[in-house]
């Protein structure tokens, strides 16, 4: 909201420089983003000196004159060749600067002669309405100096960023009154004389079909109006505002706009249908040729201002290209009215139009203001248009304003402010913005119409506060019981693995929780697989995340794409996160899952290794490492059922016959639908059902202290069933208790000649080691011959 400084005095006794009024504003909650002078827009007007009139028979319409600017000599054409001189000091525009009027200036060029400016009427440099005569500088004007310093022309206007609440400041009337709230400077309300009330009967008919939509509705006629051009002062005015000026009328209804915050309409009178105003609802399909020159297809959702046959005008938005005012009108039709803010948002949102009078309608508009503004439009109808004869001014008034009553106790006030302030120092602030009432301790206020923004006694709380002064109020302390719950144990545990992890050379990844459907699709889950059912997005970003992930995997995929296609060739990373399933509630339901993936090469080539890919050993092995970790006994159940892994190269994991995830290497086909010519080992295990088995951090093993003494070895090397799991057996010797046994695994395993068809050799190696003392080969054999006894009996096995 633009407000010239010397608009704003008009209406309030200003004793503050413009910068000074911009700092008021700003501290007291209307923040001023800049101090401007609209001349500055008109690029370089400067003083030169006419050094040469030339004639030439070549230019018999022009004069070229050779002038200067004080540093460089050039020539500019003119056609008031009668009024220009040698020695003259003259204003002129040079190439790139624009005139008032909007005549962009550029260099010109007219046979060999070229012209590098233009020379100034008062009218063209916005200082005069004359347009016919040079802008002469006195004579000792200083040469290339701009032409408003050197007459001493200053404007300042202010650029106001009005809250959306604050309709009310969207005037020069509102931002005076608006000061005068916080500066006490005396307000002067425009008063008018009593014959502008009157006026002859009004001959047609007004008509609100939709009181719903409309609150209010002024009207008023004008005979034998001339249009033309309106006053210097008028244009000047709305040209500091950002408003070209078009005709006297229309300038008047955006010149009140501007003024008072009231939008106006002028209809020509005589293209109104049987002199009938109608205030409706659209018919279906209904079309309105409009000013911007689109025709625009109506729905029953708007408001319109119809004669007997016709909409003529989008309420509150924009008026009809049929009914609008022209140089040929001599009849018109002004229109004042108060329309229902949200109407007047949902229609301008719908037709992707916002005016200068919707964006003042969406933030309530003063619905008592409505008949000062049409007194004020009538003034300057009858000033600028020369209007013979007006009528009276018909006012329906179906739903008048209901004015909030509002009670606010002093205490509340002081337990808001954090300070107290006198029962009658509140009463003085709150009567500033409203009538007040003290009840007992309390206050009831009635706040004025154009103060729709004050509903509940917190905004009169912050009013008091804004209009004390913020920078008045005590510094104090605020004291509070502060509190703050500790990390829980999914938290915790979420932290230490990630810290596993990243110990065992992976990296993390967060990806976005929003995937694309087609890539649950690509994993080919079955429909009876909730994972196949994800929560849609109801305002996706774009298609490719238009659903929440219920399973990590093709996030960690995309991320291997997106290394892969950079020539990534190796990859190892983890990601913790939530997958998401709709239920029945209102909030979906969200496990906590871990994700790894292991992509290409383990190794790479060097002149002493050659590269080894990833394979499902790995993936095992990191997996054994971490569960071990955790001190959880998970149970690997090879060929996972997982569709998108390799049944062979896959397996499922299990806590106490409870599935917890799945680890493998994907398949071709799944990998082949996301453009991956590479191997891929995922795995994914589900946290929460984790969490049920594991009760305290302190279950995690610890590192342990150096041994101080050493350990001894010993094998066993056994046939037994090829269909016997080398897992088994080591679960097997887990469960037995071995004293001293430190670690056991199996070290090779061999099947043909001379083992019997069927069976295979297993060597496993035993490592033992005491913390007290080094062990003895008795004490040692005396263990393991118990060890393998059982290995042998257990599992039906041979020594070898």
């Amino acid at each position: 909201m633009k407000v010239p400084v010397s608009w704003l005095s008009e209406f309030i006794d200003l004793r503050k420089s413009p910068e000074e009024i911009a700092e008021i504003f700003t501290m007291g909650g209307i923040e001023v983003e800049a101090v401007e002078n609209p001349y500055e827009r008109l690029g370089e007007v400067v003083a030169v000196k006419i050094l040469e009139v030339l004639v030439s028979e070549d230019l018999r319409e022009v004069a070229l004159c050779k002038v200067t600017d004080g540093k460089e000599v050039f020539t500019v054409f003119t056609t008031a060749k009668d009024q220009v001189k040698p020695g003259l000091v003259i204003a002129l525009a040079k190439p790139g600067s624009i005139t008032f009027s909007g005549e962009k200036v550029e260099v010109k060029k007219v046979k060999k002669y070229q012209s590098e400016g233009m020379f100034l009427s008062p009218y063209e440099a916005g200082i005069g309405p004359e347009k016919d005569v040079l802008l002469i500088l006195p004579e000792g004007a200083p040469l290339g100096t701009s032409v408003y310093e050197i007459l001493g022309i200053k404007e300042a206007v202010l650029d106001l960023a009005v809250t959306p609440n604050r309709g009310d400041v969207l005037s020069v009337l509102g931002a005076a009154r608006e000061l005068h709230l916080l500066t006490s400077w005396e307000f002067k309300l425009p008063s008018f004389e009593d014959y502008l009330k009157g006026g002859k009967y009004f001959k047609g008919k007004i008509e609100i079909l939709e009181p719903e939509g409309c609150f209010r509705y002024i009207g008023r006629t004008f005979e034998n109006v001339k249009i033309g051009e309106s006053p210097f002062y008028i244009q000047k005015r709305l040209w500091e505002c950002g408003i070209r000026a078009i005709n006297s009328v229309v300038d008047v209804t955006n010149y009140v706009l501007l003024e008072l915050g009231q939008p106006l309409h002028a209809f020509d009178w005589d293209k109104v249908n049987g002199q009938t105003i109608v205030v409706r609802r659209a018919y279906p399909q209904e079309k309105l040729l409009m000013l911007d020159g689109i025709e625009r297809v109506l729905t029953e959702e708007d408001l319109v201002i119809a004669d007997a046959e016709k909409a003529l005008v989008l309420a509150g938005i924009m008026g009809g290209e049929d009914s609008g005012v022209t140089e040929q009108t001599k009849n018109l039709f002004l229109e004042a009215a108060w329309f229902n803010p949200k109407w007047i948002r949902m229609s301008s949102q719908r037709h992707r139009v916002s005016t200068d009078s919707s964006y003042r309608f969406e933030r309530n508009i003063d619905p008592e203001g409505l008949p000062l503004a049409v007194l004020r439009a009538t003034q300057l109808i009858l000033d600028t248009a020369g209007a013979e004869r007006f009528s009276e001014m018909v006012d329906l008034y179906p739903k008048p304003y209901v004015y909030p009553q509002i009670l606010l106790s002093q205490k509340k006030v002081e337990k808001y402010l954090g300070f107290s302030l006198p029962m009658g120092e509140v009463k003085d602030l709150l009567a500033k913005v409203g009538e007040v009432r003290p009840v007992g301790e309390n206050f009831e206020v009635k706040p004025y119409s154009y103060r729709q923004d004050l509903k509940i006694p917190e905004d009169l709380i912050e009013e008091i506060a804004r209009v004390y002064g913020y920078e008045k109020i005590p510094t104090t302390f605020p004291k509070a019981e502060l509190w703050a719950k500790g990390k829980n144990l999914t938290l915790k545990l979420e932290e230490r693995i990630k810290e596993l992890f990243r110990a065992f050379g992976f990296f993390e990844v967060i990806n976005y929780s929003f995937i694309d459907p087609k890539d649950l699709e690509r994993l080919h889950l079955s429909p009876e697989d909730p994972r196949s059912k994800p929560l849609e997005i109801a305002n996706p970003l774009a298609s490719n995340q238009s659903v929440m992930r219920t399973t990590l995997v093709p996030g960690l995929i995309r991320t291997a794409c997106f290394n892969f296609f950079r020539e990534v060739n190796s990859l190892s990373i983890f990601e913790t996160g939530k997958v998401f399933f709709p239920t029945k509630d209102v909030l979906p339901y969200e496990p906590l899952h871990l994700g790894i993936l292991l992509m290409g090469q383990k190794t790479t080539e060097a002149w002493y290794q050659q590269p080894e890919r990833f394979d499902i050993y790995d993936l095992k092995g990191v997996l054994e490492e971490f569960f071990e970790t955790l001190n959880l006994e998970v149970e690997f159940r090879s060929y996972s059922e997982e569709p998108f892994l390799k049944r062979g190269v896959s397996f499922d994991l299990y806590v106490r016959e409870e599935k917890i995830g799945f680890a493998g290497e994907v398949k071709q086909t799944v990998l082949k639908s996301f453009d991956l010519k590479t191997n891929v080992l995922v795995g994914e295990i589900i946290l929460e059902k984790v969490l049920k088995h594991f009760t305290s951090l302190s279950n995690i093993k610890k590192v342990k202290k150096p041994p101080k003494f050493p350990s001894t070895t010993r094998d066993v090397t056994c046939v037994l069933d090829r269909e016997i799991k080398v897992g088994d057996v080591l679960h097997f010797i887990q469960t037995l208790s071995v004293p001293y046994l430190e670690k056991v695994s199996c070290i090779k395993v061999y099947e043909g000649p001379p083992i019997p068809e069927g069976q295979k050799s297993v060597s496993l190696r035993f490592w033992y080691r005491a913390d007290d003392r080094t062990l003895t080969d008795e004490e040692i054999n005396r263990i393991q011959d118990e060890v393998a006894r059982k290995i042998f009996t257990t599992f039906n096995a041979k020594p070898r």
